[in-house]
Protein backbone atom coordinates (compact mmCIF):
# COMPACT_ATOMS: atom_id res chain seq x y z
CA UNK A 1 0.00 0.00 0.00
CA UNK A 2 1.47 3.07 -1.19
CA UNK A 3 2.28 5.84 1.95
CA UNK A 4 -0.73 8.03 2.72
CA UNK A 5 0.02 12.49 2.43
CA UNK A 6 -2.34 14.85 3.96
CA UNK A 7 -1.75 18.53 2.71
CA UNK A 8 -2.57 21.09 5.45
CA UNK A 9 -2.72 24.86 3.89
CA UNK A 10 -3.14 27.43 6.89
CA UNK A 11 -5.30 30.32 6.01
CA UNK A 12 -5.60 33.42 7.99
CA UNK A 13 -7.36 35.94 6.48
CA UNK A 14 -6.01 35.13 3.12
CA UNK A 15 -8.00 33.16 1.06
CA UNK A 16 -7.37 34.47 -2.42
CA UNK A 17 -3.87 33.13 -1.64
CA UNK A 18 -5.06 30.03 -0.40
CA UNK A 19 -7.60 29.08 -3.20
CA UNK A 20 -4.47 29.67 -5.81
CA UNK A 21 -2.66 27.54 -3.30
CA UNK A 22 -5.68 24.84 -2.87
CA UNK A 23 -5.79 24.97 -7.30
CA UNK A 24 -1.83 24.57 -7.49
CA UNK A 25 -2.10 21.27 -4.88
CA UNK A 26 -4.55 19.97 -6.86
CA UNK A 27 -3.83 20.28 -10.34
CA UNK A 28 0.03 18.50 -9.50
CA UNK A 29 1.09 15.41 -10.76
CA UNK A 30 0.62 13.40 -7.43
CA UNK A 31 -2.68 15.04 -5.72
CA UNK A 32 -2.92 14.47 -1.89
CA UNK A 33 -5.90 14.88 0.25
CA UNK A 34 -6.33 18.28 1.03
CA UNK A 35 -6.88 20.07 4.61
CA UNK A 36 -7.42 23.96 4.83
CA UNK A 37 -7.27 25.04 7.93
CA UNK A 38 -8.72 28.26 8.95
CA UNK A 39 -6.81 30.08 11.80
CA UNK A 40 -9.81 31.91 12.95
CA UNK A 41 -10.16 34.37 10.23
CA UNK A 42 -11.97 37.86 10.42
CA UNK A 43 -12.45 38.56 6.98
CA UNK A 44 -14.66 36.54 4.38
CA UNK A 45 -12.28 33.80 4.18
CA UNK A 46 -14.69 31.31 6.34
CA UNK A 47 -17.80 31.81 3.73
CA UNK A 48 -15.44 31.47 0.31
CA UNK A 49 -13.80 28.48 2.01
CA UNK A 50 -17.21 26.81 3.27
CA UNK A 51 -17.62 26.47 -1.04
CA UNK A 52 -14.62 23.83 -1.93
CA UNK A 53 -16.24 21.17 -3.88
CA UNK A 54 -15.12 18.20 -2.89
CA UNK A 55 -11.56 19.37 -3.22
CA UNK A 56 -10.42 19.73 -0.11
CA UNK A 57 -11.71 19.69 4.02
CA UNK A 58 -12.35 22.96 5.81
CA UNK A 59 -11.11 22.65 9.07
CA UNK A 60 -12.32 26.22 11.01
CA UNK A 61 -10.41 26.99 14.25
CA UNK A 62 -12.46 29.37 16.69
CA UNK A 63 -9.47 31.65 17.20
CA UNK A 64 -5.82 32.60 15.48
CA UNK A 65 -3.52 30.27 17.46
CA UNK A 66 -0.73 31.10 15.00
CA UNK A 67 1.12 29.05 12.74
CA UNK A 68 2.06 26.44 15.38
CA UNK A 69 -1.43 26.03 16.52
CA UNK A 70 -2.84 25.90 13.21
CA UNK A 71 -0.82 23.58 11.76
CA UNK A 72 -0.62 21.01 14.95
CA UNK A 73 -4.73 20.92 14.58
CA UNK A 74 -4.16 20.16 10.94
CA UNK A 75 -1.53 17.76 11.25
CA UNK A 76 -3.93 16.15 14.05
CA UNK A 77 -6.83 15.71 11.51
CA UNK A 78 -4.20 14.14 9.02
CA UNK A 79 -3.17 12.03 12.11
CA UNK A 80 -6.73 10.95 12.25
CA UNK A 81 -7.08 10.03 8.62
CA UNK A 82 -4.26 8.02 8.79
CA UNK A 83 -1.53 9.79 7.27
CA UNK A 84 2.08 8.60 7.17
CA UNK A 85 3.38 12.36 5.51
CA UNK A 86 1.72 15.49 6.05
CA UNK A 87 2.84 18.27 3.77
CA UNK A 88 2.67 21.97 5.06
CA UNK A 89 1.82 24.85 2.74
CA UNK A 90 1.44 28.30 3.76
CA UNK A 91 -1.11 30.19 1.79
CA UNK A 92 0.85 32.15 0.10
CA UNK A 93 2.76 29.07 -1.41
CA UNK A 94 2.39 28.00 -5.15
CA UNK A 95 4.07 24.41 -5.66
CA UNK A 96 5.17 23.04 -9.04
CA UNK A 97 3.45 20.57 -10.39
CA UNK A 98 6.07 17.78 -9.96
CA UNK A 99 7.09 19.32 -6.10
CA UNK A 100 5.25 16.59 -4.12
CA UNK A 101 6.29 13.69 -6.27
CA UNK A 102 9.67 14.98 -6.25
CA UNK A 103 9.97 15.19 -2.30
CA UNK A 104 8.08 11.62 -2.00
CA UNK A 105 10.99 9.96 -3.92
CA UNK A 106 13.13 10.49 -1.00
CA UNK A 107 10.88 9.06 1.62
CA UNK A 108 12.88 6.11 2.16
CA UNK A 109 15.68 8.14 3.36
CA UNK A 110 14.77 11.18 5.30
CA UNK A 111 11.96 12.26 7.61
CA UNK A 112 11.46 15.83 6.84
CA UNK A 113 12.53 17.37 3.44
CA UNK A 114 11.60 20.76 1.87
CA UNK A 115 11.71 22.46 -1.68
CA UNK A 116 14.04 24.87 -3.22
CA UNK A 117 12.16 28.04 -2.72
CA UNK A 118 11.63 31.03 -4.67
CA UNK A 119 10.12 34.68 -4.35
CA UNK A 120 8.88 37.30 -6.96
CA UNK A 121 5.81 39.45 -7.75
CA UNK A 122 4.28 36.80 -9.27
CA UNK A 123 4.33 32.86 -9.38
CA UNK A 124 4.60 33.51 -12.72
CA UNK A 125 7.55 35.34 -13.07
CA UNK A 126 10.28 33.56 -15.41
CA UNK A 127 13.08 36.03 -12.60
CA UNK A 128 11.37 34.14 -9.18
CA UNK A 129 14.76 34.16 -7.03
CA UNK A 130 15.31 31.35 -5.11
CA UNK A 131 15.96 32.00 -0.73
CA UNK A 132 17.46 29.94 1.57
CA UNK A 133 15.45 27.22 3.47
CA UNK A 134 18.22 24.86 4.71
CA UNK A 135 21.26 25.34 6.30
CA UNK A 136 24.30 23.48 8.42
CA UNK A 137 24.88 23.88 12.10
CA UNK A 138 28.52 23.32 12.61
CA UNK A 139 29.26 23.64 16.15
CA UNK A 140 25.81 24.61 16.41
CA UNK A 141 26.42 27.96 14.59
CA UNK A 142 24.08 28.19 11.20
CA UNK A 143 25.51 28.41 8.08
CA UNK A 144 23.22 28.85 4.69
CA UNK A 145 23.21 26.19 2.58
CA UNK A 146 22.15 26.12 -1.05
CA UNK A 147 22.28 24.02 -3.96
CA UNK A 148 24.59 25.18 -6.98
CA UNK A 149 23.24 22.90 -9.54
CA UNK A 150 23.43 19.27 -9.48
CA UNK A 151 22.45 15.72 -10.77
CA UNK A 152 21.41 14.22 -7.44
CA UNK A 153 18.15 16.57 -7.27
CA UNK A 154 18.75 16.25 -3.20
CA UNK A 155 21.18 17.06 -0.03
CA UNK A 156 21.08 16.00 3.60
CA UNK A 157 21.50 18.79 5.51
CA UNK A 158 20.91 19.31 9.25
CA UNK A 159 17.91 22.13 9.25
CA UNK A 160 15.52 23.18 6.73
CA UNK A 161 12.31 25.81 7.10
CA UNK A 162 9.98 27.66 4.38
CA UNK A 163 6.58 27.69 3.38
CA UNK A 164 6.67 24.09 1.91
CA UNK A 165 7.38 21.55 4.82
CA UNK A 166 6.91 17.55 4.36
CA UNK A 167 7.03 15.98 7.49
CA UNK A 168 6.52 11.70 8.19
CA UNK A 169 3.79 11.89 10.83
CA UNK A 170 5.00 9.32 13.31
CA UNK A 171 8.20 11.32 14.37
CA UNK A 172 5.92 14.66 14.38
CA UNK A 173 4.08 13.09 17.18
CA UNK A 174 6.99 11.07 18.92
CA UNK A 175 8.56 15.05 19.07
CA UNK A 176 5.94 16.76 20.49
CA UNK A 177 4.32 18.59 17.34
CA UNK A 178 4.71 22.50 16.71
CA UNK A 179 5.79 24.19 19.83
CA UNK A 180 2.87 26.68 20.51
CA UNK A 181 4.67 29.18 22.46
CA UNK A 182 6.47 30.26 19.92
CA UNK A 183 3.45 31.34 18.00
CA UNK A 184 4.86 32.66 14.42
CA UNK A 185 7.93 32.42 13.50
CA UNK A 186 10.86 30.01 14.06
CA UNK A 187 8.40 26.77 15.26
CA UNK A 188 9.46 24.88 12.29
CA UNK A 189 13.16 25.40 12.63
CA UNK A 190 12.37 24.44 16.43
CA UNK A 191 10.63 21.38 15.31
CA UNK A 192 13.21 20.37 12.45
CA UNK A 193 15.52 20.78 14.83
CA UNK A 194 14.21 18.46 17.50
CA UNK A 195 13.18 15.42 15.03
CA UNK A 196 16.80 15.94 13.99
CA UNK A 197 18.14 15.51 17.54
CA UNK A 198 15.34 12.03 17.84
CA UNK A 199 17.63 10.58 15.02
CA UNK A 200 15.45 11.67 11.91
CA UNK A 201 17.13 12.74 8.30
CA UNK A 202 16.63 16.09 7.19
CA UNK A 203 16.73 16.86 2.97
CA UNK A 204 16.52 19.89 0.65
CA UNK A 205 15.08 18.56 -2.55
CA UNK A 206 16.57 20.60 -4.88
CA UNK A 207 14.78 18.47 -7.91
CA UNK A 208 11.33 20.00 -5.86
CA UNK A 209 10.81 23.91 -6.34
CA UNK A 210 7.94 26.05 -4.83
CA UNK A 211 7.06 29.59 -5.04
CA UNK A 212 6.31 31.94 -2.10
CA UNK A 213 4.80 35.14 -2.02
CA UNK A 214 6.32 35.81 1.66
CA UNK A 215 4.22 37.98 3.93
CA UNK A 216 1.15 36.57 3.17
CA UNK A 217 -0.75 36.46 6.33
CA UNK A 218 1.33 38.71 8.07
CA UNK A 219 3.76 40.76 6.60
CA UNK A 220 7.33 40.48 7.89
CA UNK A 221 8.00 44.34 8.20
CA UNK A 222 5.14 44.97 10.00
CA UNK A 223 6.15 46.39 13.82
CA UNK A 224 4.42 42.79 15.33
CA UNK A 225 6.07 40.09 12.79
CA UNK A 226 9.57 41.98 13.73
CA UNK A 227 8.49 41.31 17.38
CA UNK A 228 7.85 37.90 16.99
CA UNK A 229 10.74 37.52 14.74
CA UNK A 230 13.67 38.65 17.48
CA UNK A 231 11.14 37.72 20.52
CA UNK A 232 11.51 33.95 19.41
CA UNK A 233 14.74 33.93 18.14
CA UNK A 234 16.17 34.26 21.43
CA UNK A 235 13.60 31.86 22.75
CA UNK A 236 14.83 29.52 20.43
CA UNK A 237 18.64 29.63 21.87
CA UNK A 238 17.23 29.60 25.48
CA UNK A 239 15.64 26.19 24.51
CA UNK A 240 18.45 24.60 22.42
CA UNK A 241 21.47 25.90 24.12
CA UNK A 242 22.69 24.81 27.61
CA UNK A 243 24.35 28.57 27.97
CA UNK A 244 22.51 30.74 25.88
CA UNK A 245 23.62 33.71 27.36
CA UNK A 246 26.64 33.06 26.41
CA UNK A 247 26.00 32.14 22.83
CA UNK A 248 24.02 35.36 22.68
CA UNK A 249 26.81 37.76 23.76
CA UNK A 250 29.48 35.73 22.04
CA UNK A 251 28.95 33.92 19.26
CA UNK A 252 26.53 35.74 17.58
CA UNK A 253 27.39 39.34 17.27
CA UNK A 254 24.46 40.04 14.41
CA UNK A 255 22.45 40.39 17.75
CA UNK A 256 24.89 43.51 18.78
CA UNK A 257 24.08 45.28 15.02
CA UNK A 258 20.41 44.48 15.72
CA UNK A 259 20.23 46.34 18.82
CA UNK A 260 22.72 49.62 17.48
CA UNK A 261 20.08 49.93 14.49
CA UNK A 262 17.08 49.87 16.57
CA UNK A 263 18.81 52.05 19.07
CA UNK A 264 19.95 54.78 15.70
CA UNK A 265 16.31 54.69 14.50
CA UNK A 266 14.73 55.19 17.36
CA UNK A 267 16.45 58.69 17.47
CA UNK A 268 16.63 59.63 13.53
CA UNK A 269 14.21 57.87 11.89
CA UNK A 270 10.26 58.62 10.58
CA UNK A 271 7.31 58.01 13.01
CA UNK A 272 6.91 54.18 11.30
CA UNK A 273 10.61 53.43 11.46
CA UNK A 274 10.71 54.08 15.36
CA UNK A 275 7.45 51.62 16.06
CA UNK A 276 9.87 49.26 14.39
CA UNK A 277 12.41 50.01 16.40
CA UNK A 278 10.35 49.60 19.38
CA UNK A 279 8.63 46.04 18.55
CA UNK A 280 12.45 45.34 17.77
CA UNK A 281 13.45 46.31 21.08
CA UNK A 282 10.20 45.02 22.66
CA UNK A 283 10.87 41.53 21.37
CA UNK A 284 14.69 40.99 22.84
CA UNK A 285 13.79 42.23 26.34
CA UNK A 286 10.59 39.46 26.19
CA UNK A 287 13.00 36.94 24.35
CA UNK A 288 15.37 37.66 27.28
CA UNK A 289 12.37 37.22 29.89
CA UNK A 290 10.68 34.36 28.33
CA UNK A 291 7.68 35.73 27.47
CA UNK A 292 5.96 33.53 24.85
CA UNK A 293 2.56 33.00 23.31
CA UNK A 294 0.53 35.90 21.43
CA UNK A 295 0.57 39.55 21.30
CA UNK A 296 -1.94 41.95 20.68
CA UNK A 297 1.25 45.18 20.82
CA UNK A 298 2.48 47.14 17.38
Amino acid sequence: MPDKVVAVILNWNCVDDTLRCLRAVTAGSLVPEVVVVDNGSTDDSPARLGHLDGRATLLRLDDNLGYAGGMNAGIREAQARGADWVWLLNADAVPRPGALAALLAHRERFTVATSVQTTSAHPDDPAAEPYVVAAMLPGGKVHPFRCAGCADGVHEVDVVTGAALLLRVPDVVRVGFFDERFFHYKEEFDLVRRIADAGGRIALVCASEVWHKRGGSLSGSSPRALYYYHRNEILYVRKHYRRPLRRLLLSEPIHYRRLATALLRLATADRSRRLGSRAVLAGYRDGLRGVHGATERF
